[in-house]
């Protein structure tokens, strides 16, 4: 088994979905709903962007693409870690993921060993 630090991204979602199979369509609704509402309000969200890490158009963009990879590969993502990982990992939108799943284990989610596990595959 591989050290914690040697973990990709890829590897870490991967995992996560193999433990936690039934957090993943609930993950996956909540992503959906916060994409959708970020497209909504979009020139709201633009002009309350403070991240100065990260432009308003790239996070958008990263946003945009994970929709649209879930809403052509969401079968797929509920039903393999591969998949959803490979999918959602395989270029920047891992970085929308990432955020996304923290956000997500810190505010919606109310199974406390999935949170855990996001402690410390996300957090440390």
């Amino acid at each position: 088994m591989k050290a914690l630090n040697e973990y990709t991204n890829t590897d870490k979602a991967k995992l996560l979905h193999g433990f936690f199979p039934q957090e993943i369509p609930k993950l996956l609704n909540a992503i959906e709903a916060f994409c959708a509402e970020f497209r909504e309000n979009k020139e709201a969200h633009r002009k309350a962007w403070k991240n100065g890490f990260v432009a308003f158009d790239f996070w958008f963009s990263l946003s945009e693409e994970t929709a649209n990879l879930i809403k052509q590969y969401r079968v797929d993502m509920v039903k393999s870690s591969s998949v959803f990982a490979n999918q959602l990992c395989y270029s920047y939108t891992f970085l929308f993921l990432n955020d996304r799943i923290v956000k997500y284990a810190d505010s919606t989610s109310d199974n406390e060993k999935f949170k855990i596990a996001v402690e410390l595959l996300y957090k440390l």
